[in-house]
């Protein structure tokens, strides 16, 4: 049964992005499982997920909407989204920078770009960015805008997350694995007793953000979607939750159950930073 998960997963990304590929390291052919003889044996998850936005063909980041250009991205290089506004994304993208970079920060157009040491795109112009390291990888920054045509609509979360509701009727945690692995999501059971699946807002608006989406699990199964981004699921009605919150719970879903999470929920969120 998860074998017909994963695959019906990936047949759902394919379909909203027809062209996809497996080239980035946080970027793999979504939700494939490897077979096995074993029906008793687990499926392999896709060993790299798709983790966020990608490029729809190739793009162009540009200071403000309509304004200078800073960079060329090829098809399905790994980016950051915020909000759309006006048909314009704000986003931003980390590329690869070598030890005299880090130390000397300016970069030259046409410096070619590699996300993970993969190629990612090109420079526009001369500019000076910001540069950070974890130990093990140097990276600079890009932030700009780009246009709504240049994400690919399947690799957006609460997208995805319509399209993969719409088409699995196993709402059991363990029928939602093929996409908590594949966007990534990390596991919250600070408000009990239900647990979160979730991804983080992309930090362009906001250095210490908050939950983006969440999948919100009671009992081992999924009784609602929180999401802080618009989110329209069939059958279902956000209700508004502190700050900017809200909460589309499942048909059927107790009402008891909505009462309880919502308050709890609102009293936890308001003494987090």
């Amino acid at each position: 049964m998860k074998k017909i998960t994963y695959l019906l997963l990936a047949v759902l990304l394919i379909a909203c992005d027809p062209k996809g590929s497996s080239k980035y390291d946080n970027e793999e052919d979504s939700g494939k499982a490897k077979t096995t003889t074993d029906a008793k044996k687990t499926p392999a998850k896709a060993a790299k997920p798709i983790g966020g936005e990608r490029i729809n063909k190739s793009a162009t980041i540009r200071l403000q909407p309509n304004g200078t250009p800073v960079a060329s991205l090829v098809d399905y290089a790994p980016v950051r989204c915020a909000t759309i506004r006006k048909g314009w994304y704000p986003v931003s993208i980390d590329f690869d920078i070598t030890a005299d970079e880090y130390r000397k920060p300016s970069f030259r157009k046409g410096r070619k770009l590699s996300v993970n040491g993969v190629p990612a795109g090109a420079l526009l112009r001369d500019i000076k960015l910001p540069v950070s390291t974890n130990g093990d990888r140097m990276w600079a920054t890009i932030e700009g805008f780009t246009e709504q045509s240049s994400i690919r609509q399947g690799s957006i979360v609460e997208v995805a997350a319509v399209n993969f509701l719409k088409q699995h009727k196993d709402y059991s945690i363990d029928g939602l694995q093929p996409f908590i692995h594949n966007f990534q999501l990390d596991e919250d059971s600070a408000i009990k007793p239900y647990v979160l699946y979730y991804n983080y807002e992309s930090g362009i608006d906001d250095p210490s953000p908050g939950y983006r989406l969440a999948f919100v699990c009671q009992g081992k199964q999924l009784i609602g979607v929180l999401h802080s981004r618009p989110f329209a699921l069939q059958g279902t009605t956000p209700r508004r939750l502190q700050r900017g919150y809200a909460v589309n719970f499942l048909p059927g879903i107790d009402d008891y159950l909505k009462e309880d999470f919502c308050k709890k929920f609102n009293s936890y969120i308001v003494t987090v930073d």
